[in-house]
């Protein structure tokens, strides 16, 4: 071998290092979520102890920079959720996610933006273009709704699934 093909070996050898310690590809979540019990109180159930941390890496297919934060959906009166930080990476896209629970107003009254209806979730669901997010709003009942979403880099198939085991865990 030469310089050239060594230097272009290393060079691939250290970028597989580099990618393999921040991040890896999207998988799905397999740990269960904690039973949610959904009560006229949304804001005593606590999402970030709910979800398993291993859940959202598995969706982000990145490492979380620090604990899940507890997070209400901007401003939103009566929510209670969680967010996810899992950093930049080298091109400097955000890495980020959360679900809330909402009361189901804000499920009804979202500005819809290339929404698309999602079926076999819940009473019904939508995936939408949020001002931070591609979200995945789903109506449990007519009181409560929650949402998933992931960016800068949307993962539908991730948030589904989030979805789904939080489904599973509701009381």
């Amino acid at each position: 071998m030469n310089k050239k093909a060594y230097a272009s070996a290393a060079f691939l050898i250290l970028s597989t290092l580099a990618c393999g310690l921040t991040g890896s590809a999207p998988q799905q979540p397999k740990a269960a979520v904690a039973p949610i019990a959904v009560g006229s109180d949304l804001t005593a159930i606590d999402i970030c102890q709910a979800i398993p941390r291993e859940d959202i890496e598995a969706v982000m297919g990145r490492k979380l920079t620090g604990s899940p934060q507890r997070f209400d959906y901007y401003g939103t009166a009566g929510a209670s959720g969680c967010t996810y930080d899992a950093g930049k990476d080298s091109s400097g896209e955000a890495h980020f996610g959360y679900v809330v629970l909402t009361p189901v107003d804000a499920y009804n009254n979202q500005p819809l933006y290339e929404e698309k209806d999602v079926s076999g979730l819940g009473e019904s669901a939508y995936f939408n273009n949020g001002a931070d997010a591609r979200q995945l709003w789903v109506k449990v009942n007519d009181q409560v709704a929650f949402v998933v979403a992931f960016g800068d880099v949307p993962r539908e198939d991730g948030a589904t699934a989030i979805a789904r085991l939080v489904l599973a865990a509701m009381k």
